[in-house]
């Protein structure tokens, strides 16, 4: 009985993994729930829209929104969606960036911490081990070049 009641826990495991957007069934769903988060600064509605595009595996289609929550609403996870999408993008180290878009990830990394997210302080640890910079440093950075 006990096996049984183990294999019924890991289908229902499986089972949810195979639809993590499942409240987006089509074109017209996802364009409300977009509408909503960027024009009602609706967190779940961009969590929603997150989860599809990621799903989907269109992060540089993705990118365009979080950017817009982030300057538009200061959403912190939104500020460290743009530094994914940035990085995972090119699917290469971050040290391997161009300059201008390594700067550019970087401050919306440290922007996101500063304005209180959790999520990317793995991240953070890995590339500063020393000292956190502002980050407007990155910002004045990227005017240099």
């Amino acid at each position: 009985m006990k096996k049984i009641g183990i294999l019924f826990c890991l289908c229902l495991l499986f089972y949810n993994c195979d639809s993590p957007s499942s409240s987006i069934k089509d074109k017209k769903t996802l364009e409300r729930l977009i509408d909503k988060a960027l024009n009602e600064n609706d967190e779940f509605a961009y969590c929603e829209v997150r989860s599809h595009f990621f799903s989907e595996e269109r992060l540089q289609d993705f990118c365009y929104y979080a950017i817009k929550m982030a300057n538009k609403y200061d959403y912190p996870d939104a500020y460290y969606d743009v530094f994914r999408t940035l990085t995972l993008t090119e699917n290469a180290p971050i040290d391997s960036l161009d300059n201008k878009t390594k700067c550019l990830a970087l401050y919306y990394l440290l922007k996101s911490k500063e304005l209180g997210s959790e999520i990317g302080k793995y991240d953070i640890e890995n590339i500063f081990s020393d000292s956190i910079p502002n980050s407007t440093y990155y910002l004045e950075e990227m005017l240099r070049e």
